[in-house]
């Protein structure tokens, strides 16, 4: 993995990112039975709710980040709750992309695996 997030995410993801969006990496599980994602949820500001309520999406390449490292049990990611016996791995503050790059390679996460949360199963 490079330094750079702006070098290691293909353009779309980094632009998700900055726009706040959220994105997840599907990783390996700790048990059978279960599946597991790393969530990366942008932290938004009072300028991006400021930014919302006049009906635009605010762009931020300094936004902190909220890592979040689950774990689900696989049969129930298909009903209403999904959450039933999932886990919390582990979660971490990165301050900027560069601690987030940081934090995605301590936990063996490949930037060039995350994706939309809609073009995975991960039930958000």
């Amino acid at each position: 993995m490079t330094d750079d997030l702006a070098e290691a995410l293909p353009s779309d993801k980094l632009n998700a990112l900055r726009l706040g969006r959220l994105l997840v990496a599907e990783v390996e599980t700790s048990r059978p039975g279960c599946r597991a994602w790393v969530e990366i949820r942008p932290i938004l500001t009072e300028a991006d709710a400021s930014a919302r309520r006049e009906g635009w999406t605010r762009s931020d390449a300094g936004r902190a980040f909220r890592l979040v490292h689950r774990e689900f049990v696989a049969e129930y990611l298909d009903g209403w709750d999904y959450d039933m016996g999932s886990s919390e791995i582990k979660q971490a503050l990165a301050q900027d992309e560069a601690g987030l790059v940081v934090r995605l390679q301590a936990w063996g996460v490949s930037p060039e695996h995350l994706a939309y949360p809609w073009n995975t199963d991960y039930p958000a």
